[in-house]
Order: C-alpha cells, then sequence, then structure tokens
C-alpha cells in the first residue's frame, strides 16, 4: 500500500491504512522485510537509466538497486523499529523517531537521499499543505503518522491534548503571505521532448534542432515576459551559444529565455564541466546558476568509489563540478530561483535559495526514467517545494509532464508527459 501511494497512480490515501498496520508489527525482521520491498518497488524505476541508456547488465543493475534499498531500509525502517523497541514500544513515540530517520537519510551518506518521504502526502490535504510553509516536508510527516496512528491513540482522553497542540503550535509558523512578482508575469514553458537516447547521440540530437528552433518560434509568438526551457535542452554547451545558438540570443531580444546548457570551463590544465541554467535576454548571457548539489553516480562518483569508472563506463569521464553560490538569476524586474532537477529534492537548499526570489523555477530531464513512477515522484516533490516556499514554481521537465504549481502545491496548467508543446500562463502579482 505504501508503494502504491507513491506510484504514478497516485493513491496517496493508503498511507494512512499503511502506516497504521505498520505499528501492529513489533517483529524487526517484518519491518525490515517491510522497508526493503517498500524501497525496492518504489525505486525500481532507476534501472531504466542504468540499463537502457548507461548500458549495465540488468541483473547488476537490479542487484544495485537492492543495495540501495538495503540502505535506506536500514535507515528508515530498522533504525526506526531498534529507536521505538528502546521506548518500549511506545505508539506516541513512533511518529517523531520515524521523522528523526527520515532527516538522517535526508542527508547522510554523500548529501543524503530525501526521496519518498511520508510528508510529500501532505500537500494533498488543505489543511496541511499549509503546515509545509512553517516546518517543511518533515513536520508533514510527524502529522500524517499521527493522524494515522488516531485510532490507537485517541482511545485515551490523555491524547487529545496531544493532538490539540500539534495542530495549534504551528498555526503562528505558517507563512500566510504568497511571495509573487512586482507585477503580471506572462511565462512560456516549452516542453522539447526529446527521448533520452536521442539525447545521447549527439547525430541524433543535433538533428532535432529545426523542431527545436520552431518550438522557439512558438513560444516567441506568444508574446510572452519570460520563455523556460529544460535542462539540457540543445545539442550544444554554453561556450557554444554565440555560434551555435545564435538563434536564442536572436529570440532573446523580443524574450529573455531561461535555459539549461552544459558549460564547459578550464582552470589551467583542468576541464570542469557545470551543469547550469543561463539567462538570456537582449542578445547576451545576463546571469547564470550552476547546480550546487550534484547527484552521486549520476554527476560524479563519490569517494571511495573512483573504481566503478571503469566497471560502468556510462560513468566514466569527468566529474562535474558543483556550483559555489546559492543565489537567484536575474530577469530584469523578476529575481527567479533556478534549483536543477535532483536539487528540487532537498528541503534546505530550495529554502534557502527561494530566499532571494519572485518564482521558483524548476529545469529537469526526466526523460532518463521514461513514465515510471520516478518520474511523477520528481513531480510531486516539486509541488512540496512550491507550498513549502508559498511561491509559484515552474516545472519544466523534457519528456514531461510540465507544470505551473501554486503556491499551495497546485497544478494549476500543465503539458502532459510525452508531447511537445509551449504552455503560456500569466503569474498574476498581488492585488
Amino acid at each position: 500500500m505504501l508503494y502504491l501511494a507513491f506510484s504514478k497512480y497516485d493513491l496517496w490515501l493508503l498511507t494512512f491504512p499503511a502506516l497504521f498496520l505498520l505499528t501492529s508489527s513489533r517483529s524487526a525482521f517484518g519491518w525490515f522485510l517491510g522497508g526493503l520491498s517498500f524501497f525496492f518497488s518504489s525505486l525500481l524505476w532507476i534501472r531504466i537509466a542504468m540499463v537502457d541508456y548507461g548500458g549495465v547488465n540488468p541483473i547488476v543493475a537490479i542487484l544495485l538497486i537492492a543495495s540501495l534499498s538495503l540502505l535506506l531500509t536500514l535507515y528508515q525502517f530498522s533504525l526506526t523499529h531498534f529507536l521505538w523497541k528502546l521506548s518500549g514500544f511506545k505508539v506516541v513515540l513512533l511518529p517523531p523517531v520515524w521523522t528523526f530517520a527520515e532527516i538522517m537519510r535526508s542527508h547522510f551518506p554523500y548529501g543524503g537521499f530525501p526521496w519518498v518521504l511520508i510528508g510529500e502526502h501532505a500537500v494533498n490535504i488543505p489543511l496541511l499543505r499549509d503546515y509545509l510553509s512553517a516546518g517543511g516536508v518533515y513536520l508533514g510527516t510527524l502529522l500524517l503518522w499521527y493522524i494515522s496512528l488516531s485510532p490507537h491513540l485517541l482511545k485515551k482522553p490523555r491524547y487529545a491534548l496531544l493532538y490539540l497542540l500539534l495542530f495549534l503550535l504551528p498555526l503562528p509558523f505558517v507563512e500566510r503571505e504568497v511571495r509573487t512578482p512586482k507585477r503580471d508575469f506572462k511565462v512560456a514553458i516549452v516542453q522539447t521532448n526529446v527521448p533520452e537516447d536521442v539525447k545521447l547521440r549527439k547525430d541524433l540530437f543535433l538533428g532535432e534542432l529545426p523542431r527545436l528552433w520552431r518550438l522557439l518560434d512558438e513560444a516567441v509568438s506568444k508574446n510572452p515576459d519570460l520563455i523556460i526551457f529544460p535542462e539540457s535542452a540543445f545539442p550544444f554547451f554554453a561556450g557554444d551559444l554565440y555560434e551555435k545558438g545564435r538563434k536564442l540570443l536572436e529570440a532573446s531580444k523580443k524574450a529573455p529565455i531561461l535555459v539549461g546548457l552544459v558549460d564547459v570551463r578550464t582552470d589551467g590544465s583542468f576541464i570542469r564541466p557545470y551543469n547550469s541554467v543561463f539567462a538570456i535576454s537582449g542578445g547576451d548571457v545576463i546571469d547564470f546558476y550552476d547546480k550546487v548539489r550534484l547527484l552521486p553516480f549520476g554527476e560524479y562518483v563519490p569517494f571511495p568509489f573512483g573504481f566503478v569508472k571503469d566497471i560502468f563506463g556510462a560513468i566514466g569521464g569527468v566529474d562535474y563540478t558543483p556550483g559555489e553560490d546559492l543565489d537567484c538569476v536575474d530577469i530584469e524586474d523578476l529575481r527567479v530561483a533556478t534549483p536543477i532537477c535532483f536539487e528540487v529534492s532537498y528541503f534546505s537548499l530550495v529554502r534557502k535559495l527561494a530566499r532571494c526570489s519572485d518564482i521558483i523555477a524548476v529545469l529537469t530531464n526526466d526523460g532518463w526514467f521514461r513514465d515510471s513512477d520516478g518520474t511523477f515522484q520528481h513531480l510531486r516533490q516539486a509541488r512540496v517545494r512550491a507550498a513549502e516556499n508559498r511561491r509559484f514554481l515552474i516545472w519544466v521537465n523534457n519528456t514531461g509532464p510540465s507544470a505551473v504549481i501554486s503556491p499551495e502545491g497546485k497544478i494549476l496548467a500543465e503539458i502532459p508527459y510525452g508531447k511537445e508543446g509551449v504552455l503560456l500562463f500569466t503569474i498574476r502579482s498581488k492585488p
């Protein structure tokens, strides 16, 4: 049931009976087995990138996903069970213990893996989604757990006060002010829909340029205040903008453009690639943001696992270089926070980045995972970040879905998965 709650079918209501049933077991092995099956089924989509695009043997891919699931299970389920057992299996203490384990696995090791967190489902509940601005996804986890356990706990009148405090104490910290641009802003989202097997072959990707230029022309024709392309949107590096990307520069004289490009810089004899977002306006690059939180084994290989580059050619070569500054991109009178792809998973990173922003724009490429659970799990995280920061969030995904998300975490407009297109949406300023 917990897997189905996090699947692309979004059966989030199953979270409550799943957590309730989990408390009926006191067996460490039962918790371990439940956790392993949950994480393995929820993360099985990773095999698509590994096998179909990375050339990893399917059996090896399954073993690696199983290893990741084992690590997460030990963190989330086994650690929770151990600490809960130390408390004498007091049901009232289970929610904070679970939440503590979620926070731990969200930060360690290698920056953590804050994926499929229980609190993400709070964005679907009208009252709880407001609480996300007070304590983030982890407060959401705590509250969802206590709601799930209410049939246990509310049998005892003394716990009624606990529930009253749980839902009253965060209220003064709920952010009621919605941050919006200083004026109405028309945003054109461009969903390019370039399959990943095409993006990985330079000759095929270059063949997509006429279609990409057509989408650019379509976006410009809508007279937007800003055009946004997804991560790694074009078959050239940022350094080639003034040669291969001149059409982008020319179009930016009519409307500013945000676009994701790989930027290769040299530092003496070292080559340093960056995953970056560039703001282009008036025919020139006016600002940029370098991705700060890189994806382990996707964009870099952490120490001491350098040897895996010799085993898996797909992750060989030069590691990406992390950016140094969490700062907004300035586009005329608009300040945009631009977390890239996996960065949107991190509550604290996006909160720091969003402080300077009028809106959040996430540029991503989930073509690696096609229309699997992972693509829609990623989109749910974006909805949570919008609600936490009380800002409009523009989700721009190569193969989709792409969406405009309200400061309450609701999808206001979208381009479906697997479609190319341009979506124009006006973000209203405060009345």
